[in-house]
């Protein structure tokens, strides 16, 4: 659904990633699956679904990596000498179980030749995120991708959204900002004078200019909003 807007001719479309592109639950529910066999957890949870369901959950949740693992550990009672192993998997291999959402490279493909740059603004490790990117298969479609860890600035901070629209020679009037988030991606962009289109299935009555929960809709939308 979308909300008045003044039309802009828009070149320019900004991503979140988790939750936007990746499906950041599917993801993580395939390898929670995949350590919980490789680790033999089950001689510590009999139960598979209580690791997904709480590694899911605590992944969710703003914090070191490290950290997830030790309460793990602790609510488990897993080995403790296992978490270091727990945490270098996660780090190496977590981007091979990385799920995109449905439509992911049609929409993509379909902006790119529509002559728009396209460009990720994420938080998150660098490494992290473009592993993940990569393993989505995505990468040549950015023009730019500029991540929380790289750039030691996090969303909703509105420098890290300034840097991405600097690398991209663009301006906050030309561009679209698409992300899950109310508080980190929407309102920001809102702020800084971008038209924001919110990933939900739930319709928001204030701030964004669309809400999608369908990639492939999202070129019309954007079309629309510039007046094409």
């Amino acid at each position: 659904m979308e909300g008045a807007a003044t039309l802009k001719k828009i070149d320019t479309v900004l991503f979140d990633l988790d939750q936007t592109l990746l499906d950041k639950d599917q993801s993580l529910t395939s390898f929670a699956n995949y350590q919980y066999e490789k680790f033999s957890l089950a001689r510590y949870i009999p139960d598979k679904k209580n690791f997904i369901e709480k590694f899911t959950e605590l992944n969710n949740i703003v914090m070191p990596k490290d950290e997830v693992y030790q309460k793990l550990v602790d609510i488990f009672n897993i080995e403790g000498s296992l978490c270091t192993g727990l945490l270098d998997d996660l780090n190496n291999n977590f981007h091979l179980n990385s799920v995109g959402f449905p439509g992911l490279h049609v929409m993509l493909e379909t902006l790119k030749k529509g002559g728009y740059k396209l460009g990720i603004v994420t938080n998150g490790r660098d490494f992290y995120q473009r592993n993940k990117i990569s393993a989505l298969g995505i990468s040549d479609y950015f023009n730019d991708v500029v991540t929380s860890g790289a750039v030691k600035i996090k969303k909703p901070d509105h420098a890290i959204f300034k840097i991405a629209l600097s690398n991209l020679r663009s301006s906050s009037e030309r561009c679209v900002f698409v992300g899950d988030s109310l508080k980190a991606d929407v309102i920001p962009a809102k702020e800084l004078g971008m038209l924001a289109i919110l990933k939900s299935k739930e319709y928001s009555f204030t701030q964004p200019d669309a809400v999608c929960d369908d990639l492939a809709d999202i070129p019309n939308i954007i079309n629309r909003l510039s007046g094409l």
